[in-house]
């Protein structure tokens, strides 16, 4: 315990010394340049982060609230321990909902399923119909998602999980679109407030959500005593965070293709196809489909490996995951704000070259790891990886950008989840060796991610 309180209190004054000195030195470059030579698009360009970043942080927490939030111990001496350390979601369907495991583990995979599903078609949609009405589409998904698991209906949360899946193609798809879009629409590109800097923003607003939702979580359930509180916040931050869409944001659209006639819907569906077939866009496909599917299969077992070499040491105490968590997301924090720093260009090529470092050190951490045999420097080469994903996710984002065109950025971003979803659900069906079914991992890991 001690260790891991040392460990995550280190990487917050870190984090907290970092953002202080970026702070000084911007506010330094500002004193040197004088006045900006635009005070309007400065305006302009702060009011815009600042009311994409207040939704995005309400969208990403119902998000976390659901998936990441760590149960408490309980004092109901019927529950077991895995029970104890798993996700709400599993023990909802398992112990209060008093479902088998073969229909949790179905349950799970029709998520999975469902977002592969949808990845093809629900960017075209929001390229054509609007990515603010997108958006909003995200929150009633995820508002769905959550008021099914208070029935005990099976097709109520088969449902449940039908949209769960879809709101996750939506989160990673039309937030962006939109935000993208919409920053070169007010044209203020030479503002302070770059592209780039926004998506790192976007990395860090997530890792913070996510400490701050398992407290949460922590705290209703306590106070609730029942696991369905996460969820009815969960709720709440997406009926609060379409409101602030509906009221704030204004909409916009891909490929000129409001207009309902079916001609502009085969339009739309081939630039979208163009546009897959790029090179450009395949290379990223594939290279994103690794690193995001490697990372989603890290999220499922990095608890297993740690506790396999508490084991073999001889402790028997629980690790303390809600501090490693904490940790984990300090470390994307870090690695999020030494990559916005690392250049001082914006450029596709930049960022291509932090990318290939980012994925050679991600390679060798999990290289090591595989090798290592002591839990400490397991951890900390799991913080490594956790800096790279920070890393990676902003400057990725930045490639996209620059290399997918606005008309059809929704329908390609959307598409391009589909390999992924399917390399999760493929590399979690090989994983089978007599003892280990899906449904045993999602009794038996600590976090549950739905791609």
């Amino acid at each position: 315990m001690d260790f891991y309180l040392v460990n995550l209190a280190a990487l917050i004054v870190a984090n907290s010394c970092y953002f202080m000195y970026r702070h000084h030195t911007q506010s330094r470059k500002l004193r040197r340049r004088g006045a900006p030579r635009d005070e309007e698009a400065e305006a302009v360009a702060t009011s815009f982060k600042r009311r994409f970043l207040l939704v995005y942080t309400l969208v990403v927490a119902a998000d976390w609230l659901q998936v990441l939030c760590l149960s408490p111990y309980s004092q109901q001496t019927v529950l077991t321990q895995a029970t104890q350390q798993g996700p709400y979601t599993y023990a909802i369907y398992k112990y209060e909902k008093q479902l088998e495991e073969h229909a949790v583990a179905l349950l799970y995979a029709s998520g999975f399923v469902s977002g592969a599903a949808s990845a093809p078609f629900v960017g075209q949609l929001a390229d054509r119909y609007g990515r603010r009405a997108a958006c909003v589409a995200y929150c009633v998904c995820y508002g769905i998602t959550c008021l099914t698991m208070l029935s005990r209906n099976l097709n109520a949360l088969y449902i449940g999980r039908l949209f769960g899946g879809i709101a996750t193609t939506l989160l990673f798809s039309a937030f962006e679109a939109w935000v993208i879009t919409e920053y070169h629409r007010l044209q203020i590109d030479d503002s302070t407030v770059s592209l780039s800097r926004i998506f790192a923003n976007m990395t860090t607003t997530s890792s913070i959500a996510a400490i701050l939702s398992g407290v949460l979580g922590n705290g209703l359930v306590q106070w609730s005593g029942t696991r369905l509180g996460p969820f009815i916040a969960s709720f709440s931050c997406c009926i609060g965070a379409s409101m602030l869409i509906l009221v704030t944001w204004r909409e916009n659209y891909g490929s000129a293709a409001r207009s309902l006639e079916n001609p502009g819907a085969q339009k739309l569906k081939h630039r979208v196809l163009a546009a897959l077939t790029d090179p450009r866009v395949m290379t990223l496909n594939f290279a994103s489909c690794c690193f995001e599917g490697t990372m989603y299969l890290f999220v499922f077992f990095w608890s297993a490996a740690l506790k396999s070499l508490r084991a073999q040491s001889g402790h028997q105490d629980e690790l303390p995951f809600g501090l490693i968590f904490s940790s984990f997301m300090c470390a994307m924090m870090a690695g999020s704000s030494i990559a916005s720093t690392r250049t001082a260009s914006h450029s596709s090529h930049n960022a291509m070259n932090t990318l290939m470092f980012v994925y050679a050190i991600a390679s060798g951490a999990f290289a090591v790891s595989t090798m290592l045999e002591d839990e400490h420097a397991l951890f900390w080469a799991f913080c490594v990886i956790e800096g790279c994903v920070g890393a990676y996710f902003p400057k990725m984002a930045l490639i996209k950008s620059n290399i997918v065109d606005d008309a059809e950025r929704g329908g390609v971003y959307s598409a391009l989840r589909l390999p992924l979803n399917i390399f999760v659900v493929v590399a979690h069906s090989l994983d089978h060796d007599g003892k280990r079914t899906w449904a045993a991992l999602l009794k038996h890991h600590f976090l549950i991610f739905d791609a």
